[in-house]
């Protein structure tokens, strides 16, 4: 014979479904990139003394245990010979891919750079920094920096 009422027993078998459901864990935790992002960059080319400074978005999405996405950016470089816009500040839609998350740290690619940073404890910033390589004109250009980006709402 068990001890404990049917009503109690049902309660306990329903809490315990619950904790087992499939929708228990499956809504993003405060630190997943799922969604979309303001981004902008401050970065530097240290060998021609020049300057970049974008802003644009990401849109992450989870793809397998990784993540991919889009992004897009807009903005200025500075150099000796006054203000132009390159590679890194077209208004071109990109692709984001190698995307991994591990705990509160991120890394992703698109086709000219590679960000690395760090989701603050409440999940609405990412700081880190990029590291951007192209060719133009038969001249190497290597642009590094501090990046961030803010949930967007």
């Amino acid at each position: 014979m068990h001890s404990g009422t049917p009503t109690a027993i049902a309660l306990a078998l329903v809490a315990l479904t619950g904790a087992c459901s499939p929708e228990e864990g499956t809504s993003p935790s405060p630190l997943s990139i799922v969604g979309q992002w303001g981004q902008g960059a401050n970065l530097s080319e240290t060998a021609r003394a020049q300057t970049h400074i974008h802003t644009g978005y990401f849109t992450f999405v989870r793809q397998g245990s990784g993540f991919t996405g889009s992004g897009w950016q807009t903005g200025l470089c500075r150099g000796e010979g006054g203000d132009y816009a390159g590679p890194l500040a077209t208004g071109a839609s990109y692709e984001i891919v190698e995307g991994v998350q591990e705990g509160d740290r991120v890394s992703f690619k698109s086709a000219l750079c590679e960000y690395q940073g760090t989701v603050s404890a409440d999940g609405a910033h990412i700081d880190g920094t990029a590291r951007c390589a192209y060719t133009e004109d038969g001249a190497g250009f290597v642009w590094t920096g501090a990046w961030l980006a803010n949930r967007e709402p």
